[in-house]
């Protein structure tokens, strides 16, 4: 069976689908004939008529398109969609006449299975071990501890950014991934917003408030209207590279990249805000102020990356990317041993690079002064 979805067309083995279609209904089951009902902004359905135990009847095969946005763009979406219509059609305490019978799996041969019933996903991966190196996080450990910065330091963030101009390198053209990744930055449960709803009570904080976050919240919204001129820029993205864990290091200076998340393509400068983010992070937990070994690592990404890509137009886009990251490296319940006036020297920076229109990895001196 060949169906039309959007500008995509899928394969759909019949075989496949008449068994999975007999067990579900508990009677032997063949397919007779299909066609297409109509398809919308969201989804495409169709008819399948049925034999099912001498008896015709039929069903409605639903699938989500993702070539018009709407938060549909990745298989993952549109799975969560279907997922979640189900479970509300089988769980509504209003019964409904309509039956919600299932939700399939179509795999690369045109085979389905089922996964209507699932209460869980588990994701199978390759064990880490130590092998692999230990997280980039403990490098930065011992260069506070030391005060020091080595060749394989300077080294290793080259490697990094050697490795982001890599990934980065990869385009596509397609404004509606450029648009969400924007608007996720925002408003997404494990971005800004959500980040900003799982901090604890704010009147007990004492150092960031109620109106100090309105503040943000509303230079963010501002920023992703100036970004909305920046979806030529659309790149394939890790989505969380930071040192804690996510980044590793062999003995022979290989290094390993774990947890891909969130988007798989958008901006560039939430790659790199990610990681340097943390540079400026650890120089002020562990020192109380920005220092020279950190200072040189920060500058130094920046100008390899810069160097590799030509892509000097990343320091118009990536002040609020680092509001976001910001947020997170200050997190009280993450980090609850930090000192509060170390959290509002980042919070300056946060609040300082989301008011300029180009940033400069030179200045961050100025912007973690407290301009008031």
């Amino acid at each position: 069976m060949n169906i039309r979805v959007g500008s995509k067309e899928i394969f759909i083995d019949k075989v496949s689908l008449e068994t999975l279609l007999s067990k579900r209904l508990s009677k032997p089951t063949k397919i007779i004939g299909y066609e297409k009902l109509g398809e919308g902004f969201h989804a495409v359905a169709y008819r399948i008529r049925l034999n099912i135990d001498g008896v015709e009847r039929s069903l409605v095969l639903r699938i989500m398109r993702g070539d018009t946005g709407w938060g549909h763009d990745y298989v993952s979406d549109r799975a969560a969609s279907l997922l979640l219509q189900h479970n509300l059609y089988k769980s509504s305490p209003l019964p409904s006449q309509i039956s919600s019978i299932d939700v399939l799996c179509l795999l690369p041969d045109g085979s389905v299975e089922s996964i209507g019933d699932a209460v869980e996903f588990i994701h199978v991966m390759d064990e880490v071990t130590e092998d692999y190196g230990r997280p980039y996080v403990y490098d930065l450990f011992d260069i506070a501890s030391r005060n020091t910065i080595t060749d394989r330091d300077i080294r290793r963030c080259r490697i990094l950014a050697s490795h982001l101009s890599i990934l980065h390198r990869v385009k596509i053209e397609n404004r509606n991934l450029y648009l969400r990744h924007i608007r996720d930055l925002v408003g997404h449960g494990e971005m800004f917003m959500g980040v900003v709803d799982s901090y604890p009570d704010l009147a007990k904080l004492g150092w960031i408030d109620e109106d100090r976050l309105i503040k943000l919240e509303k230079k963010m919204i501002e920023w992703r209207y100036k970004l909305r001129r920046y979806t030529h820029r659309a790149s394939r993205i890790h989505g969380d590279f930071h040192p804690f864990g996510n980044i590793r290091f062999r003995s022979d200076d290989q290094p390993v990249i774990l947890e891909y998340s969130r988007e798989e393509y958008g901006e560039p400068a939430d790659d790199l805000s990610a990681l340097t983010i943390n540079y400026l992070f650890i120089s002020i937990w562990k020192h109380g102020s920005y220092t020279q070994p950190f200072r040189i690592l920060f500058e130094e990404l920046f100008e390899a990356y810069i160097r590799e890509t030509g892509d000097t137009e990343i320091l118009r886009v990536i002040q609020p990317f680092y509001c976001f990251r910001g947020l997170v490296v200050v997190h009280p319940l993450y980090y609850p041993e930090m000192e509060d006036w170390k959290r509002k020297a980042i919070l300056n920076f946060i609040e300082n690079t989301l008011s300029i229109e180009e940033f400069n990895p030179r200045e961050v001196d100025e912007y973690l002064r407290d301009k008031g």
